[in-house]
């Protein structure tokens, strides 16, 4: 009975300390990215990159990341911008701003990657001895044509000699058209071999057939 009356100011003075109880979803839009969000943003990147890691392009691999990407881009947008304008919210962007900044990070680290065509690029240079001592091989006649072959990172159909040189196509490319890789010391092969040639480096072509 003697403490009764300090306990009900005591309790209101807490709760005005504390501010009022936010619902679920306000907190959910002013709360920082959790546990499902950014592993979802690093997922799209790494579809998006693989995506464009070939010539010409997985075309599902890079729809299906940059579909995802812009869905999280939907999800993220509006929880800052609520996080920012409110009162509540902008504790929260202090306190978590690493966990705020990293999905935009992340995001331009990627589109700076496909920009300058980084992992075709790399792909392409870690595979490079392989593939071309497998052209040299197809080419001298040592390594039969065939339908498919894993070489270096790039899974191979179609191959095929060119004179002097080899081709193939790369599994799963492009969209209308098929892509691959030519090997030919000679220069860019001639018209007895259909398909448009673009220089890559050294005796290498980047080889499209189909629409274009």
């Amino acid at each position: 009975m003697i403490g009764s009356p300090t306990e009900g100011p005591s309790d209101s003075s807490t709760s005005r300390e504390q501010g009022p109880l936010l619902s679920p979803f306000t907190r959910t839009l002013t709360g920082p990215p959790g546990r499902w969000l950014l592993p979802l943003v690093a997922f799209a990147g790494l579809v998006l990159l693989y995506g464009v890691s070939a010539p010409g392009g997985y075309f599902m691999q890079t729809m299906f990341g940059g579909f995802l990407g812009l869905v999280l881009v939907i999800v993220w947008a509006p929880r800052f911008v609520v996080a920012l304008c409110r009162a509540d919210g902008r504790p929260g962007l202090r306190r978590h701003w690493a966990r705020w900044a990293a999905a935009p990070l992340m995001g331009v680290a990627v589109i700076g990657l496909v920009h300058f065509d980084v992992p075709y690029t790399a792909r392409f240079a870690l595979s490079e001895t392989s593939l071309e001592r497998y052209a040299r091989a197809v080419a001298a006649g040592t390594e039969p044509e065939t339908r498919e072959k894993t070489v270096g990172l790039f899974s191979l159909a179609s191959i095929e000699r060119t004179g002097t040189g080899a081709r193939f196509r790369v599994r799963g490319t492009g969209f209308l058209s098929s892509y691959g890789f030519a090997w030919s010391p000679e220069g860019e092969p001639s018209g007895d071999y259909e398909g448009k040639y673009e220089h890559l480096r050294g005796h290498w072509y980047e080889w499209m057939e189909g629409s274009w």
